[in-house]
């Protein structure tokens, strides 16, 4: 393992067989000297069932078996290499946050359960900022109708509603402070109504304190901001309003408009709605493909940057990434890697049995490259390089920081810019885009040093 990366436990001289610690890959990348707070390390394999198809197979299950036995070898033979190379547990240590249980959570009431509290405040915010922008618009087109009406008609459109949520925030004196830093401490915070966009353009990470004036009752949140990071923390489907707020940005702080490397982790949709609602999914896999087909993600995209997009292994999502129509075809993006993410207990085993039909214990990063210039189309790679990642599970819908992978491999240049989609948290560097991209910048969600109620697992 090198010191400069702790989060890689280790990986081989080729750099296709990876074992990460997701909570340490998260932190690295936010350079946060904090410790994420996690779940109970997988012990064993979680059993299931079996179970079988009822109709008879047809050519496309044919295809999906012969690709599942590719990825089963070559998760074989990363296992075994790995098994002979670690001696200890597959994960650090970790600090366990205290959970509600499964049977209260489903009954708790937000105040009651302070991450779900979290993600419904997540929303709302996200939702004022559409409103207040379907507002202005309103206002604009009343403005414009109005033109050789008399002054006073124009005096009575309505103004934007003020939101009752505050934000303060302050630059962090240094990144070994502890998270919980009050607003009182700082003689520089700055203090405004509150607005889904923020910036850091500071090489230290910034203080931001979210509370409401209105009602005492209401919490204050606390998110530490990394590094000359920035979020827009918006409903993905709003793909106008995050191009104007997105221009106006790049043009106040000077930062560029094309990304050398774009993720996207889209909330495919599924029957067990663990998303917990984070986005819509009526109108099923129609509706998220015409969503991410009208974000004009080429439209961000430098020359040769990398895109990645995560899939779970529903038959059916593979050919809407690369099949013809697909999403790649419409950004003339043509696929290069592919990279495994296999979910392990900490002795090394798969997650779950690697044939199961319920369920796969892996997923995969589809990983493609744009075109050299806007008149070339690409293809995809006629041999597309494969690298498996191991990694012990963490809280549901937290995956891999990939960062500093694509940093180690060589695949971005010097200075590079990345967008991430549909994140969860923050990254240094990075520009991030969702409705719930601060979640995990939750300071609850982080050790310091006057302490956070958490537990120890040494696994």
């Amino acid at each position: 393992m090198d010191s400069s990366t702790p989060h890689i436990l280790h990986q081989n001289a080729e750099h296709n067989i990876v074992l990460l610690d997701i909570p340490s890959s998260i932190a690295a990348a936010q350079g946060r000297a904090g410790t994420l707070l996690s779940t109970e390390p997988l012990q064993a394999p979680i059993p299931f069932p079996q179970q079988h198809r009822s109709r008879a197979p047809n050519a496309q299950d044919a295809a999906t078996a012969a690709l599942h036995a590719e990825y089963k070898a070559l998760i074989q033979h990363a296992l075994a290499h790995l098994g002979a190379h670690v001696s200890g547990p597959w994960c650090a240590p970790r600090k366990l946050m205290m959970q509600v249980p499964r049977c209260e959570k489903d009954q708790a009431r937000d105040a009651d359960d302070p991450e779900r509290a979290l993600e419904c405040r997540l929303r709302e915010w996200a939702a004022w900022g559409e409103s207040r922008r379907r507002t202005l618009a309103l206002d604009l087109n009343q403005m414009m109708a109005s033109l050789g009406a008399s002054a006073g008609y124009m005096q009575t459109a309505a103004d934007p509603v003020a939101h009752p949520w505050q934000r303060v925030y302050h630059v962090v004196p240094d990144a070994t402070h502890s998270t919980h830093v009050k607003p009182s401490d700082s003689q520089d915070k700055v203090t405004e109504s509150w607005s889904p966009t923020l910036h850091n353009p500071a090489g230290l990470p910034l203080k931001l304190v979210v509370f409401s004036d209105q009602t005492q009752s209401d919490p204050r949140y606390c998110f530490t901001i990394p590094p000359h990071s920035t979020f827009f923390l918006s409903d993905s489907t709003h793909s106008d309003a995050f191009r104007s707020t997105f221009r106006q940005l790049t043009d106040e702080y000077g930062l560029r408009r094309h990304f050398d490397l774009v993720l996207l982790d889209p909330p495919w949709p599924n029957r067990s709605a663990k998303r917990k609602g984070a986005y819509e999914q009526v109108g099923g896999m129609p509706f998220l493909k015409r969503m991410l087909l009208r974000m004009d993600v080429d439209s961000y995209l430098a020359h040769k940057a990398w895109v990645g997009v995560w899939i779970t292994n529903k038959d059916a999502l593979r050919s809407h990434v690369l099949g013809p129509g697909g999403l790649f075809e419409t950004w003339n993006v043509g696929l290069m890697e592919e990279w495994v993410w296999i979910k392990t207990t900490t002795n090394g085993e798969a997650m779950f049995d690697m044939d199961s039909v319920v369920r796969k214990p892996y997923e995969i990063l589809l990983l493609g490259r744009a075109a050299p210039n806007a008149w070339t189309a690409v293809a995809h790679a006629p041999v597309v390089k494969r690298r498996v990642i191991a990694a012990v599970p963490d809280m549901h819908s937290r995956k891999p920081c990939l960062k500093g992978l694509f940093e180690s491999f060589g695949l971005v240049p010097q200075g590079y810019s990345a967008l991430e989609v549909f994140s969860r948290y923050l990254v240094a560097g990075w520009m991030s885009w969702g409705n719930e991209v601060l979640k995990f910048n939750w300071d609850a969600y982080w050790t310091t040093k006057d302490g956070v109620e958490a537990r120890e697992s040494t696994t």
